[in-house]
């Protein structure tokens, strides 16, 4: 039924229940129109009455009494009826509203009405697009469990065959064998004419052995004489060169592994390369997507890496200046990497928990290493790499073997706060750790003790990636402050011999000339301090 229906519907029970009072309305019309008359009958007697008073009979007094007591008869009656018909109005008016409040009704209802079919049109809609994806799933299910099917077929038709492999390789190592054995008799046969060859050669080889034997001692004792260039490091009162040349804030500096340079790096995604005497900038590098974390050379100071927050290490030629590698495999900030002995390898480290074993000759990844926390620096415990030792975000530091992958020991309880730093000392036997906790610690890397622990009042660690690092003869370790001041300790005793404000911020890093003449400082506020350390520059001053 529609809505027209219904409202034609609504009117028609309205004028029945509104003819209902029909007859008495039109009733009430005539004896309105009957008293109307009467009254205009009435005043024509009283005219006439008053008139002709003295000519009335008996017999018109009685009349005119029966008229007087009709017309009263007619004001009652006209009385009742106007009751009635204000009672009959004020029903109507009452019902008139009932039916305005019930219109008003059907129109908010159908109003509903409508909404809901709407809404039951769009759930039937989306009921259907349900049930056809239901219907394409249950078919894609299907087409899975054939493809399973066959897989497993497949792969039962393959164990059959790697069953009949192995056989067959069973068969044909037991021939290897038997042939390997068969040879092996042939040269003991043949071994038996060589045996006096053999020992006049070995004898020949054991008479080269001792010349080449007696050289390596030679050459040691030089190179012995070589890696003591010193003979003692003055401290320093204060820097003797300030120099800003980077663009954005500094992270990362290290001299170069034979002295004769440094570098720094920064957010401004470059490696800037000093002469390490005079300060001198003589090379930018450039090819960082994002900011350079730390900075290292090769032992022969031919190669300059980078460690990077885009999630790789890049390696520069120092001899074109230009990007030679680039290693990329890492999930996340790479914040530390190490150059081996031979240069053919980079360890790095990264915030995405994992070591990274490098072949530069190779150009990729040769082993992934787990460590189970964000990793903040690493050093080699030996030149050749293979023991590599990792400082972590959960306070902790790691030995890791290079080869296999397999953690060599976990040290905690070393530090209460993050790693920031890790470095050997320059005979190999002590690790120096920097943290977060506001001390730095020297630990035995051979019985896992902790040797000395250096901390001071005015030190306080600013930096996630603060470094510090050992004096080239092993007697101090330095470290800069998150107020930007620079602090020495004795190595043997953990008495702080210098404290030195000379920067303005945080200092990053510290790296000390490997000839023991210069220390190098970088606050993150892009400005590097060059500290002269050497006896031979205080003694030329002093005369």
């Amino acid at each position: 039924m529609t809505f027209r229906d219904t409202l034609l519907e609504r009117l028609q029970a309205r004028d029945k229940a509104a003819n209902s009072f029909h007859d008495i309305i039109v009733t009430n019309n005539r004896l309105l129109q009957q008293t109307i008359e009467l009254e205009k009958k009435n005043k024509a007697i009283e005219s006439a009455k008053n008139d002709g008073s003295n000519t009335e009979t008996a017999g018109s007094t009685q009349r005119v009494a029966e008229l007087d007591r009709r017309i009263r008869e007619l004001n009652e009656e006209r009385a009742e009826m106007y009751k009635t018909q204000s009672e009959n109005a004020q029903r109507l008016v009452n019902l008139n509203e009932q039916l305005r409040t019930r219109e008003e009704k059907d129109l908010k209802q159908t109003e509903e009405i409508k909404q809901l079919s709407d809404s039951v049109k769009k759930l039937s809609t989306k009921c259907d697009l349900q049930t056809q994806q239901l219907r394409e799933k249950d078919v894609t299910i299907q087409i899975l469990q054939d493809e399973l099917a066959a897989l497993q077929l497949e792969m039962v038709t393959t164990e059959d065959k790697i069953s009949i492999l192995r056989k067959e390789n069973e068969q044909l190592l037991e021939r290897w064998i038997n042939k390997m054995n068969e040879e092996a008799e042939k040269m003991n046969e043949a071994t038996q004419f060589y045996e006096t060859a053999l020992e006049q050669a070995k004898l020949d080889a054991d008479r080269q052995k001792l010349k080449q034997s007696k050289k390596r001692d030679a050459s040691s004792s030089v190179d012995l004489a070589k890696s003591i260039p010193f003979s003692n490091i003055v401290l320093p009162k204060k820097s003797t060169k300030r120099i800003s040349v980077h663009d954005a804030e500094i992270h990362c500096i290290a001299a170069s592994s034979t002295g004769t340079m440094f570098a720094t790096g920064g957010a401004d995604k470059k490696i800037k390369l000093f002469d390490a005497k005079t300060g001198n900038i003589t090379h930018t590098l450039s090819g960082a997507l994002q900011t350079i974390t730390s900075v290292q050379f090769n032992s022969t100071d031919e190669l300059v890496l980078g460690s990077c927050t885009d999630n790789a290490t890049r390696i520069w030629s120092l001899a074109t200046h230009r990007l030679k590698h680039t290693l990329t495999g890492h999930i996340g900030k790479v914040y530390a990497a190490k150059f081996t002995m031979d240069s053919n390898r980079v360890i790095s480290g990264s915030h995405d928990r994992t070591l990274k074993v490098w072949d530069l000759q190779k150009g990729y990844n040769t082993r992934t290493i787990f460590t189970f926390s964000s990793c903040n620096d690493v050093c080699l415990m030996d030149p050749d790499g293979q023991t590599v030792i990792s400082g972590h975000l959960d306070n902790n530091i790691r030995l890791w073997d290079a080869r296999t992958g397999v953690g060599i020991k976990e040290l905690t309880g070393i530090h209460s706060g993050q790693i920031t730093s890790v470095s050997m000392s320059p005979d190999g036997t002590t690790l120096l750790t920097n943290s977060r906790d506001n001390t730095l610690k020297t630990v035995d890397v051979r019985m896992y003790d902790i040797v000395r622990s250096f901390q001071a009042e005015t030190f306080r660690n600013g930096l996630n990636w603060s470094r510090s690092t050992f004096s080239p003869d092993g007697k101090y370790v330095a470290a800069g402050s998150a107020d930007g001041s620079l602090h020495i300790w004795n190595a043997k005793t953990g008495k702080l011999e210098r404290a030195i404000e000379d920067h303005s911020s945080v200092i990053c890093g510290v790296s000390w000339n490997p000839n023991g003449d210069f220390l190098y400082t970088a606050e993150k506020n892009k400005v590097v301090c060059m500290w002269d350390t050497s006896t031979v520059a205080r003694s030329s001053s002093g005369k």
